[in-house]
C-alpha cells in the first residue's frame, strides 16, 4: 500500500514538474520576443500571461522580478551559444562556418520578428537597468566578443581571412555592425541586413 502510494506519488510529481519545466518554457520564449522587439522597458509581465492565457502570479511564481527573467533570458542565451559553438567545433566547423552561423542566426532572428540582438535588447535602457541585468547583458557580450575574436584569429592562421587590424578590434567592429545592421533592418527590410553582412565579410576578406 505505501509501496502503491509512493510511486503514485512520484509519478504525480513527475507530472507536474514536467508542466512547470512547459510553462517555463513558455514564458522564457515570449519574454525572449517582446524583449528583442522592444526592449527592456517595452513589455510587462502582462504582455507574456495575455499570451500564456494566466495570470501574472504564476510568472511571479517562477520570476519573483522582470529582472529574474530578463537575467535568465540573457544567461540562457549565453548557454544557447557555448553549446552552438561546441557543436559546430566538435563536427570539424571552420572559422568561416562559425562565422556563418553568427550571420545565419542573425538572419533566422530577424525572419522571426526578433529585430534586435539579445545583448542589443538592453542597451537602450542599460544605465537604469537593475544590476543583475547588467552583468548577465556584460557576460553574453563578452562570450560573443571572445568568440569572434578567436574565430578571426583561426581565420587568419588558416588563410580564411585577411585583414591587417589587430584580431580583438576587428571583433567588436564585426559584432558592432551586425548590432546596427539588425536595428536598421528592422525599418528597412531583410535586404539591408544580407547587404551588411556581405560588407563584413568582403571587408575581412572573406572570398567565396
Amino acid at each position: 500500500m505505501n509501496e502503491h502510494y509512493s510511486i503514485n506519488s512520484l509519478k504525480s510529481t513527475s507530472v507536474v514538474m514536467k508542466d512547470m519545466n512547459e510553462t517555463n518554457q513558455k514564458i522564457l520564449y515570449y519574454a525572449r520576443i517582446f524583449l528583442q522587439c522592444r526592449g527592456y522597458n517595452g513589455f510587462s509581465y502582462k504582455d507574456i500571461s495575455q499570451k500564456l492565457g494566466i495570470k501574472n502570479a504564476a510568472i511571479h511564481n517562477y520570476y519573483p522580478k522582470k529582472e529574474d527573467l530578463v537575467a535568465a533570458l540573457l544567461e540562457d542565451s549565453r548557454k544557447n551559444l557555448a553549446a552552438n559553438i561546441t557543436q559546430i567545433i566538435e563536427s570539424g566547423g571552420s572559422a568561416r562556418d562559425q562565422l556563418q552561423y553568427y550571420f545565419d542566426y542573425a538572419l533566422k532572428e530577424f525572419d522571426e520578428g526578433k529585430s534586435i540582438c539579445p545583448p542589443g535588447s538592453v542597451i537602450l535602457d542599460f544605465e537604469e537597468l537593475p544590476e543583475k541585468v547588467k552583468k548577465q547583458n556584460l557576460l553574453l557580450l563578452d562570450d560573443i566578443l571572445t568568440w569572434i575574436s578567436k574565430v578571426l584569429k583561426t581565420g587568419l592562421k588558416q588563410g580564411e581571412f585577411s585583414f591587417s587590424d589587430p584580431v580583438e578590434a576587428r571583433a567588436e567592429l564585426v559584432v558592432e555592425a551586425l548590432m546596427g545592421a539588425r536595428q536598421l533592418s528592422s525599418i528597412k527590410g531583410r535586404k539591408t541586413l544580407i547587404r551588411s553582412i556581405s560588407l563584413i565579410k568582403s571587408d575581412l576578406g572573406w572570398k567565396d
